[in-house]
């Protein structure tokens, strides 16, 4: 199924917005379902209000109820893919896809999505757009079903490039248990999971016990896998959480301040200036403006 949708305001998308109604009793063996950002538009990506650029894309095996707007018209494409022949993605993509692995296949979890950026170059787009040339030919059996999967895996891989840059780790939603048998950037992005819910009050020690680790291990898992310590992590991630809400929403300094956990206005006015160079009202102001 391809569909596209021109909204305006807001539009709710979930599991049922792929379904149409005489595939309901539809069996395959491989479901996959993603949003293809077609104009710039906003999200609340992992409970966080991101920003989206022109052919980002949020990718799950089962689509959770999430919310894009704008104030302005914009476009998304939805893509709902069943395969009969698994073989040919796990031949094509499955074994040389840790992440792809964990997400669609091993761990299914019904709330995991993976969100991509910085696709702009137009490959991944022109990848869909021929995936759509096939599944509309009005043609069925082996052969088109053979031929698609070959496409999709060829889309997959091409997500699968430099995917470390790509992938988006606080707006995206990773399976959030079995961490120690995933592969490191399913394992970065459940530990970053943890770190954006657990803002607020993170220790080592928490996320330690959370994780099933004792917190030496945890804190050289972190360094291997971010090159950062926890406290430099932590401090990231709040910076990172306090840019989105500056920009795209209307909460005061003090709130945010509140929000990603400083214990002062005063802390948290000194780690966002020491982070970016300008306070948080000259960054608010600069990013309404520009």
């Amino acid at each position: 199924m391809f569909k596209e949708l021109e909204c305006i305001d807001r539009i709710e998308i979930s599991h049922d917005s792929f379904i149409e109604k005489d595939d309901r009793e539809n069996s395959s063996d491989f479901h996959l379902e993603l949003v293809e950002v077609l104009s710039p538009c906003y999200a609340v990506l992992n409970k966080l209000p991101c920003q989206l650029a022109t052919y980002d894309i949020v990718i799950s095996r089962k689509f959770p109820r999430l919310a894009f707007f704008n104030k302005e018209y914009f476009s998304l494409r939805l893509v709902s893919l069943d395969f009969k022949r698994q073989a040919v993605l796990d031949m094509l993509t499955m074994a040389n896809n840790g992440l792809v692995h964990d997400i669609f296949k091993d761990l299914d979890q019904a709330e995991s999505y993976v969100h991509y950026t910085g696709l702009d170059k137009m490959i991944c787009h022109e990848g869909l757009n021929f995936c759509q040339r096939i599944a509309e030919a009005g043609e069925d059996g082996y052969f088109v079903d053979y031929e698609l999967s070959l496409a999709c895996a060829g889309f997959l891989t091409e997500l699968s490039r430099h995917y470390h840059t790509r992938v988006r780790l606080d707006s995206s939603r990773f399976p959030s248990s079995n961490v120690h048998y995933t592969n490191p950037m399913t394992r970065s992005g459940m530990i970053m999971n943890y770190l954006v819910a657990n803002i607020q009050d993170v220790t080592l020690e928490k996320m330690a016990i959370h994780f099933g680790y004792q917190p030496k291990y945890l804190s050289r898992l972190i360094r291997q896998l971010f090159d950062q310590t926890f406290s430099q992590l932590k401090t990231e991630t709040r910076v990172s959480i306090s840019k989105s809400l500056l920009e795209l929403t209307a909460k005061s300094i003090e709130e945010i301040s509140e929000n990603v956990g400083y214990p002062t206005v005063s802390s948290y006015y000194r780690a966002f200036k020491e982070a970016t160079g300008m306070t948080p009202s000259e960054y608010r102001k600069i990013r309404r403006e520009g």
